[in-house]
């Protein structure tokens, strides 16, 4: 850990202890090896802090995180993701974090406009100063381009990079720490999983990625008369400003609105639901946070997606393997569903199997309806969650990102059409996809691409084998073995090697020392006075590095 970048820290260092004990995480701070970072002070509060039920931690945690940032709120969005290391409690509250912040001065905003594209009043013909939403990284304000047309413009907020960065690295720090101080935190890898989300979160900076998902998103349904996307300015986006079409439309929670225009509540759920499943079976390229925010009716007839800061992807693999997991459930089959579950990898030999398996079976049997005939998606995903943390099973981000984003647009659905069906609404766009991906083209394709991953590298065996027994005739043949030592078993092993070579260097003084007095009949004097406090020194430094090492690291 880099010692100037933890005195850099420090002030906010202490600034997050003091938030999580406020919220009263004292137990939590505790656990995970923090209470050398306690202010003198508020000692006192981690003390008395006792352990408390998994929801009531849940909801401290989300208000400390909600105080701390937009980095430890979008930290939290991301566990809310990993079932298989938080219990459902966490997993619940984490999935509600908003980062409600207030708006920006507009002068900031044409400041920064400015910077990235060029003075405002030329590039644009006008900017409404009042933002239409503000988030932690940016805010949206509509304006008008010289050739007449509306946007948006999504401008990033000042400095907020830095402010991001310095978290960022307060984090990695913090998890590196938590790791070496408990024991649970090392065995799921807190410090891969910040390293991970780091990286991600740095990358969301850039809004060109989020521009490039606007414009493959546009491009996938620009044929498509019932979804609208909008259209992207390239030569208005930067990394920090991007501008797109403006869409007027009314908010899918705008039940109120939808009722007094008389729009058919069910055609537009159908037509929602299978914009979405088009995303996701077709394009196999899905928008990960389709709240209802982010949707907008255009009509009766056509619905508009916003907002692609967040999107999950699909290969075909996947995809088949993500629709033989909710087939079998739906059709009560939990042996197709356990086989996609292994060609997922999600669960392997290593795993109490049998165990699973049984656990797995009760959990179709309870969330199949047998009086409905369809999947409850909610009560699946749920119970999903309670077997990943009982078995510590890390399910894959694009299936937890595709979960979370079925779930809304089921209950979306039924917020139009309380009659509303998920199952009955996907099974049109399941049935023609399958058709599609089942023609002879595309088990080509799929063929193709198994040869190249599976089969071929298997033609090379033969030659391979010949070598192996070639060389091993020839006495020529060398095996390495690759051993992971705990970092635990690490910091023993380097303690016995430190007392072991202190022990020499104690040796060799003392040898020198009894030669030196053996020879003390040398002519300079002086020099003998020298050579024996050189070889002293030498002991004593011995003695110092055998007491040093001796220490707990």
């Amino acid at each position: 850990m880099n010692i100037f970048r933890n005195i850099r820290h420090m002030r906010r260092y202490r600034q997050i202890i003091r938030v999580f004990l406020k919220h009263g995480l004292g137990y939590f701070i505790h656990r995970m090896g923090l209470g050398k970072m306690i202010p003198a002070g508020t000692v006192y509060s981690l003390q008395k802090c006792e352990r408390e039920p998994d929801y009531c931690v849940a909801d401290k945690l989300k208000n400390a995180l909600m105080e701390l940032g937009p980095t430890f709120v979008k930290f939290g969005q991301l566990l809310s993701t990993r079932p298989d290391i938080l219990p459902p409690e966490f997993i619940e509250e984490l999935e509600t974090l908003q980062d409600k912040v207030l708006p920006f001065p507009f002068e900031q905003v044409q400041a920064q406009i400015s910077q990235e594209l060029g003075d405002p009043g030329i590039v644009f013909a006008e900017i409404n100063p009042e933002p239409l939403a503000a988030a932690s990284i940016g805010q949206v304000h509509k304006a008008r381009l010289h050739s007449g047309e509306e946007v948006i413009i999504k401008v990033q907020r000042p400095n907020i990079e830095e402010q991001v960065f310095n978290d960022l690295e307060i984090l990695e720090d913090l998890a590196r720490m938590i790791e070496k101080y408990s024991p649970d935190a090392a065995r799921i890898g807190i410090a891969d999983i910040v390293e991970d989300y780091a990286k991600m979160f740095r990358e969301s900076l850039d809004y060109s990625r989020e521009a490039k998902n606007t414009e493959r998103m546009y491009n996938n349904f620009v044929d498509d008369p019932h979804v609208i996307i909008p259209k992207l300015y390239w030569e208005y986006t930067t990394g920090r400003v991007l501008t797109e079409e403006y869409i007027s439309g009314v908010k899918l929670s705008d039940l109120a609105t939808i009722e007094a225009r008389g729009w058919n509540r069910s055609k537009l759920s159908l037509i929602g639901t299978k914009a979405f499943l088009t995303q996701v079976m077709v394009h196999g390229f899905f928008q990960a946070d389709p709240h209802p925010g982010n949707m907008l009716i255009l009509d009766e007839d056509r619905i508009a997606f916003i907002d692609f800061g967040e999107t999950g992807s699909l290969t075909g693999s996947r995809l088949i393997s993500v629709g033989a997991l909710l087939m079998g459930i739906d059709n009560h089959n939990p042996d197709q569903s356990l086989s996609a579950l292994y060609d997922m990898g999600i669960i392997n030999d290593q795993m109490p199997l049998d165990d699973f398996e049984a656990d797995f079976y009760d959990l179709t049997d309870r969330v199949y309806s047998s009086s409905m005939g369809n999947i409850n998606m909610n009560r699946l995903r749920e119970d999903i969650m309670q077997l990943s943390f009982r078995y510590q099973v890390r399910l894959p981000k694009y299936l937890t990102a595709l979960m979370k984003a079925m779930i809304t647009v089921e209950g979306v659905g039924k917020k139009l059409d309380p009659g509303f069906n998920f199952s009955e609404a996907a099974k049109p766009v399941v049935d023609m996809v399958l058709k599609e991906r089942l023609n002879t083209d595309e088990i080509k394709k799929m063929a193709k691409r198994s040869f190249y991953r599976d089969i071929k590298p298997l033609l090379a065996m033969p030659k391979n084998i010949n070598s192996f027994f070639r060389e091993a005739g020839s006495g020529k043949l060398k095996l390495s073995h690759e051993v992971e030592i705990k970092a635990q078993t690490q910091a023993k092993l380097t303690q016995l090697a430190n007392r072991i070579s202190a022990s020499l260097i104690i040796a060799g003084g003392l040898i020198s020392i009894a030669l030196l007095l053996l020879g003390a009949d040398h002519p300079s004097e002086h020099l003998n006075i020298i050579l024996m406090a050189t070889a002293g020194g030498i002991m004593l430094i011995g003695l110092y590095s055998f007491f040093v090492s001796g220490r707990r690291l």
